[in-house]
């Protein structure tokens, strides 16, 4: 997904003048409230070859990335899944990062902006309402890298957008980057998941994603920055094309064509959430790191001061780092 760092972004304009997505036919959408189940056909468990539309109303960037791993947990053997969200601002780095590295916690703290960790590995990128994330899962034997993107690509031609592939997993028009994807594979399935800036606060991110502490020294997953542009496209028009575009190129490679549904475990989704929400996860699940700061030496290992050589020592070893980061990191002058 999008990295951190030096950003620069712009608008892209639209050259269709504002060409709306073909209609969907027959689609079936599961309609995700805020805790809540949705109805999904009882037989959906018997049948293999099945398709799922999974849209969430829900701003709450905890809660749908939630949603992602339950759906990954719980229906990737019914078939290709489809998942679109957006969140209200946050910003949202990858598994293997770390947070204090990759976006200024200080600023994030001081503005309310929450600060999460996904199941998938990639950079950091910023989201808020003016950003479309996409989510297909499947069985991991059906799981195709390049379906993906071109179920984006189709979806975004008929706007008069020619979305390049650059890389492993990042999305261009015009040499600017508006889509970075990561992936994750669990047991017998398999997640692919991108961003989509469309009306983003490109100030915002800029502000937001960025080092709080170039000292660090670890082996965690480091961002890669890039020049970044909006496509300015609706959401409810690119979100049709995107359905439609997943009927098409998934149905066509797997001879997928009924929708199956069950229904969603509402304490199962609660607890991913709570998880999702915790200390232990977004701090704690950060990779091993040391840095040298006010002349102390740390270590820190799952969120923790294993080690502290230096004047400090007494007040932080053994302690939570995210407890004592801002004063060791931001001392007031």
């Amino acid at each position: 997904m999008s990295g951190a760092g030096e950003w620069s972004g712009r608008n892209a304009m639209r050259t269709d003048g504002g060409v709306s997505a073909p209609a969907l036919h027959q689609a079936a959408q599961a309609k995700v409230a805020g805790g809540a189940g949705f109805p999904l056909c009882s037989n959906a468990r018997k049948k293999k070859q099945t398709m799922l539309i999974v849209e969430s109303p829900s701003l709450d960037v905890y809660r749908n990335l939630a949603i992602e791993e339950y759906l990954m947990e719980h229906a990737s053997d019914q078939g290709p899944v489809l998942f679109l969200w957006q969140s209200d601002c946050a910003v949202v780095m990858g598994k293997n990062q770390n947070p204090w590295r990759e976006c200024r916690l200080d600023l994030m703290q001081a503005d309310e902006v929450p600060c999460a960790r996904r199941i998938s590995g990639g950079g950091t990128v910023y989201h808020d309402a003016g950003n479309l994330n996409y989510c297909v899962i499947s069985d991991r034997t059906d799981y195709r890298e390049e379906q993906a993107f071109e179920m984006v690509v189709s979806a975004l031609a008929p706007f008069g957008i020619r979305a390049a592939r650059v890389g492993a997993s990042n999305l261009t028009v015009d040499g600017l980057k508006f889509s970075g994807n990561a992936f994750c594979f669990r047991k017998g399935s398999a997640m692919h998941h991108g961003t989509l800036l469309l009306n983003t606060d490109l100030d915002r991110l800029n502000h937001y994603l960025g080092s709080m502490c170039e000292a660090i020294e670890t082996h965690a997953i480091a961002s890669v920055p890039a020049s970044v542009v909006n496509l300015q496209l609706p959401f409810e028009e690119l979100s049709s094309a995107i359905k439609e575009s997943f009927l098409h190129v998934y149905r066509d490679a797997s001879s997928m064509v009924e929708w199956g549904f069950e229904d969603m475990d509402v304490q199962v989704l609660e607890d991913l959430c709570a998880r999702q929400r915790s200390e232990e996860w977004i701090y704690g699940a950060t990779p091993r790191f040391e840095l040298e700061t006010r002349g102390t030496r740390l270590e820190i290992t799952r969120g923790i001061v294993i080690r502290a050589e230096g004047p400090l020592h007494g007040a932080v070893e053994g302690k939570s780092f995210s407890d004592v980061a801002f004063s060791l990191l931001c001392p007031i002058d």
